[in-house]
């Protein structure tokens, strides 16, 4: 069994690993607006360093769904004194959903679909790759709107 405390420690944990996931993933965002609606002809004329802000965003979303999805939610549900165990995450997210954490359970698998669209990269198909840095870039507000949410809701509920 698992202490209170140990809880509130994963919880506190899952929390600072989001935020360095979220600022860096903001950071490469602001870098690279004014290259949004991305164009093949802007595309191909990108230089190394914005390419290496372009990876840094796709790798930044990517984790911050992650972390938020294996350790923030479970973590927070826990300290809520819900059972995870064992639980299908869509019945994690209906969850979620339901104590009014997250808006939908529906948007976080949109944002599933975007991560696996953009970290399967093929660069050799322009216009996909172009597609999917355009939609990486409209997914990353929603996905920063939840992380926002999430987060408040853990500091008002549990005062870390």
């Amino acid at each position: 069994m698992t202490a209170p405390g140990d809880n509130k420690d994963k919880l506190q944990e899952a929390l600072q690993l989001c935020t360095i996931h979220s600022e860096r993933m903001l950071f490469a965002e602001e870098k690279l607006k004014k290259h949004f609606p991305l164009s093949k002809a802007t595309y191909l004329q990108l230089q190394p360093e914005e390419l290496s802000f372009f990876d840094q965003l796709i790798f930044r979303f990517s984790k911050l769904q992650d972390s938020m999805g294996s350790r923030l939610f479970p973590a927070l549900l826990l300290n809520l004194g819900e059972n995870v165990k064992g639980i299908p995450f869509i019945d994690l997210l209906n969850k979620l959903e339901e104590l009014e954490i997250i808006n939908s359970a529906d948007d976080w698998l949109l944002l599933r679909e975007t991560r696996n669209i953009v970290t399967h990269e093929y660069p050799f198909v322009t216009e996909e790759v172009i597609q999917g840095l355009n939609l990486l870039h409209k997914h990353t507000g929603l996905l920063s709107d939840i992380w926002k949410q999430s987060k408040n809701y853990t500091h008002k509920r549990f005062k870390l």
